[in-house]
């Protein structure tokens, strides 16, 4: 296992920046474009079955499925998940950039650690192009446990194969994840913008 400089960075809130509760998320004309009722799917689904697909025990698929079928809206399952990936995708170049930089001054890798559920996480993967930006992605679904649970981030640094968890500097717009992380033994930042991110990489690694 490895002890050298690693940086875990979250994805919604620090790389991407549709989520919900953020200037411009990515359902903000789900209205108006699908006539889907985003209040009502959030209550609905994503803080009942979803919190199970984002721990890896139910497909996406399948859950969302299960939960369009009793509106009529089974057919439009793939409609819905092709607009919500490609809207939930505002990628903020600079802070991959920042993290490039640290990988090629430091020699250090780069993860992201993250609570996603599989299919999106090959979408930004792939499409997306993330993989080309992290070491890995490491996520709630693939470990089968969500931040801020302290499973997560012992897990996550196995997965990592990550011996000392003080060589990881974890970033998170979420005040309970950083302190989850810090429980766990990580150095852990609250993300305030890519201007925050950039003084903690000058002098990490």
């Amino acid at each position: 296992m490895s002890s050298s400089p690693v940086l875990a960075l979250d994805i919604d809130g620090v790389v991407s920046l549709a989520q919900p509760g953020s200037a411009q998320p990515w359902y903000a004309t789900l209205k108006a474009d699908l006539d889907f009722d985003y209040a009502a799917i959030e209550r609905d689904f994503f803080r009942r079955e979803f919190l199970e697909v984002l721990r890896g025990r139910l497909d996406l698929h399948v859950a969302l499925q299960d939960y369009l079928e009793p509106l009529g809206l089974a057919e439009r399952m793939e409609e819905f998940v092709a607009y919500w990936f490609e809207k939930d995708c505002v990628i903020d170049r600079a802070v991959l950039a920042l993290a490039d930089a640290w990988r090629q001054r430091t020699g250090g890798r780069c993860f992201a650690a993250t609570n996603q559920e599989h299919h999106r996480v090959a979408y930004l993967r792939e499409q997306a192009g993330l993989g080309a930006h992290f070491d890995e992605i490491v996520y709630s679904a693939a470990l089968g446990v969500c931040k801020p649970d302290r499973v997560f981030f012992t897990s996550a640094q196995t997965r990592m194969g990550i011996a000392v968890a003080q060589s990881i500097l974890f970033v998170d717009d979420k005040a309970e994840n950083v302190d989850a992380a810090r429980a766990a033994g990580w150095r852990a930042m609250l993300y305030r913008g890519p201007e925050s991110l950039e003084k903690a990489l000058a002098s990490w690694g």
